[in-house]
């Protein structure tokens, strides 16, 4: 791997102890392994993989937990609108303990009883929409509507796993940069030995052990802080796992995602974005939700129509003898004028079409601002790669050709602490550089709407809607 070949490509010198003779600073030493800890380096840590964290973000992350729960909570509006289609039935119960009242007929014949002390009722009614054009539009709307919250949720999946790869990567990162400056922080510990036994013995001038000192605190402080940005890293990305900081990481073995072949030209990455993307096809179906629900209102300028039934029992059976009856008809119910309130709801309405055809043609040049701006991106993280690795290749041949300078004399220790600063900084450039590349390759991935690691889409791409022309202005 490129970061593995960088730290065992390493030539930074190293001093051997100060029992030895006189030291050549410029003698090689063997780079260690990053997996390898220091003497104050904590226990190792099981190593969590870039694949095992987008599983467990997508199973366990509390933020994806509540967007799915909303989505199944949207699931229920076409439901709740067929619900107005649907037969009504409610059946009615009562018990009332009054005055009883009879009627007496003649003295022979006992009275006629038409209101009982204790009087029971039972009533069924049945209501059945026949012709409701309103809830047309209503129902084909909540179909809609259930389609853009899967869309809303599957857009809130790939940002929330866009940020867990951006939190791992760079975490894994800031671990290959911590192993070089734990490797520098010996070196320039060696420098300094090397450089009090020298001065000890007249071969260089205080400065050169002063500056061996400085560098060494220097590399003491870069290392503090590269260990508190590894630790703030992976508590990020613990947090959006939500689980413990109990793991370490390492740069995925193989690339996170393939540059899209459809990236090809810009015309087609930008066309790509504007069939891909949940984001966008939401905000295109944004569209047709606000021309139904106009429609909705247009539609109650239209009579109902209703089926009805009813029956009724009671104990008491009264003038007629009658314990039980029933009816059954039609409900026709028309609303001629409402105040207005029709036509203001229609206007209102209209301000939504616009609204969302708005925020429509905002969504699309976004899409398309953010595919330009990824791929000019992912352009300038390749060149500066390119040129990190030129830049190390240059400071390991001018570190070789200074090393062989000092060992002619041509050379100053100085001079030596200095190339082997350059290709350390040269290699810390080309570890963030890497990392740059891999960044904008996701987020090149992401803008197009191909970022999906692991497959589980909310939102089928033949749920995607098509993409259609917006008119410039609604009609009213």
């Amino acid at each position: 791997m490129f970061i593995r070949t960088l730290l065992s490509g390493l030539l930074l010198t190293q001093a051997p102890s100060a029992s030895d003779a006189p030291v050549n600073p410029s003698t090689e030493a063997v780079a260690p392994s990053p997996e390898t800890p220091s003497s104050t380096t904590p226990p190792a840590l099981p190593i969590l993989t870039f694949e095992q964290a987008i599983a467990q973000a997508e199973k366990q992350n509390p933020s994806l937990d509540a967007a799915r729960a909303r989505l199944r909570q949207a699931d229920e509006l076409s439901s709740k609108a067929w619900s107005g289609y649907l037969p009504n039935l409610v059946a009615n119960g009562s018990y009332t303990r009054q005055q009883e009242v009879a009627i007496p007929l003649s003295p022979d014949a006992p009275p006629i009883v038409i209101q009982q002390a204790n009087q029971l009722g039972a009533q069924v009614t049945l209501r059945q929409a026949l012709i409701v054009p309103q809830l047309w539009p209503a129902i084909q709307n909540a179909y809609l509507g259930e389609r853009i919250s899967a869309l809303t949720t599957e857009t809130t999946r790939r940002e929330l796993l866009f940020a867990v790869a951006q939190a791992y990567l760079g975490a894994a990162s800031l671990r290959d940069s911590l192993a070089v400056q734990e490797q520098l922080l010996e070196v320039r510990r060696g420098f300094e030995h090397d450089a009090q036994v020298r001065f000890q013995v007249g071969d260089v001038e205080r400065i050169a052990l002063l500056r061996a000192t400085l560098d060494r605190k220097q590399a003491e402080q870069e290392l503090i802080r590269s260990r508190n940005a590894y630790a703030t890293a992976r508590s990020a990305l613990a947090a959006l796992l939500a689980r413990p900081v109990d793991f370490d990481v390492a740069p995925p073995s193989g690339p996170e995602v393939a540059v899209p072949t459809e990236a090809a030209t810009p015309e087609s990455a930008e066309q790509t974005a504007l069939d891909k993307r949940p984001d966008v096809g939401a905000a295109r179906l944004a569209v047709d939700s606000a021309r139904l629900g106009r429609r909705q209102y247009i539609f109650q300028y239209f009579p109902n129509l209703y089926a009805t039934a009813n029956f009724s029992a009671s104990n008491a059976a009264g003038l007629t003898g009658q314990t039980t009856i029933w009816n059954a008809g039609l409900a026709l119910s028309w609303t001629l004028f409402d105040g207005g309130l029709r036509e203001a709801n229609i206007r209102e309405a209209s301000g939504k079409i616009a609204e969302a055809n708005a925020n429509l043609r905002g969504a699309e040049h976004k899409a398309r601002d953010e595919v330009r701006k990824a791929t000019f991106d992912l352009e300038s993280a390749e060149a500066n790669l390119s040129t990190a690795e030129e830049r190390v290749k240059i400071a390991r041949e001018t570190a070789r050709l200074t090393k062989e300078s000092f060992e002619a004399g041509a050379a100053t220790y100085l001079q030596v602490t200095d190339i082997n600063a350059s290709l350390a900084g040269a290699e810390l450039s080309a570890v963030a550089e890497a990392l740059n590349v891999r960044l904008s390759r996701l987020a090149l991935a992401r803008s197009m709407g191909l970022f999906d690691p692991t497959g589980n889409t909310l939102a089928e791409a033949s749920d995607m809607p098509e993409p259609t022309k917006t008119p410039a202005t609604p009609a009213r």
